[in-house]
C-alpha cells in the first residue's frame, strides 16, 4: 500500500440524491481493507435508516448537528460525536442543524465505497431508478428500513 493524501477540495464528489459524498480514500487504494467517505448534507437531508450486512462503520461528525438513529435509539449529536456501527444494526441520520453537516465514515472492509460510486452513476441516468437501485442494494448487502 502507498501513502494516501486526500487534500481539502481534492476528493471526487458524488451526488447521492439526498447528500453529497466526498470519496476520500477508495477501497482499491487499500487493497479492500477499508475506505473513507465524507457525507455532506444540507439541513433536512441525510441518509435513510438502513442496515449493512457486510461492513462495520466508524463515523465522526466533523461539522454540524444531526439527529441520528442507532438501533432503537434516536438522539441529537453535534460536532465531535463519534460512533461505531457494527454490521447488522439499523442506522441513519438527518441534518437537524441550520448549515451543512459533514460526517466522516470509515468503512471496513472497504467495498461499500463502490456502492456509492455506482449509486451516483445510476442517479445521473434519466430513467426510473427504483429497480436498478434495489438490485444495487441487494448486490452490496444493504437493506433500507421503513
Amino acid at each position: 500500500m502507498e501513502p494516501i493524501l486526500s487534500a481539502p477540495g481534492a476528493a471526487p464528489v458524488l451526488n447521492l440524491g439526498s447528500s453529497l459524498l466526498a470519496h476520500r480514500v477508495r477501497s482499491e487504494q487499500t487493497g479492500g481493507a477499508f475506505s473513507v467517505v465524507e457525507f455532506l448534507s444540507q439541513p433536512g437531508e441525510g441518509v435513510g435508516l438502513h442496515i449493512h450486512e457486510n461492513e462495520e462503520e466508524l463515523v465522526y461528525l466533523l461539522e454540524g448537528r444531526i439527529d441520528v438513529t442507532l438501533g432503537e435509539q434516536t438522539m441529537t449529536v453535534e460536532t465531535g460525536a463519534c460512533a461505531l456501527l457494527p454490521r447488522g444494526i439499523p442506522h441513519g441520520f438527518v441534518n437537524s442543524g441550520t448549515s451543512t453537516s459533514r460526517l466522516l465514515a470509515i468503512l471496513t472492509p472497504g467495498r461499500l465505497d463502490e456502492f456509492f460510486v455506482r449509486l451516483s452513476e445510476e442517479l445521473a441516468q434519466m430513467r426510473p431508478h427504483e429497480e436498478p437501485i434495489a438490485a444495487l442494494c441487494q448486490a452490496y448487502g444493504i437493506r433500507f428500513v421503513d
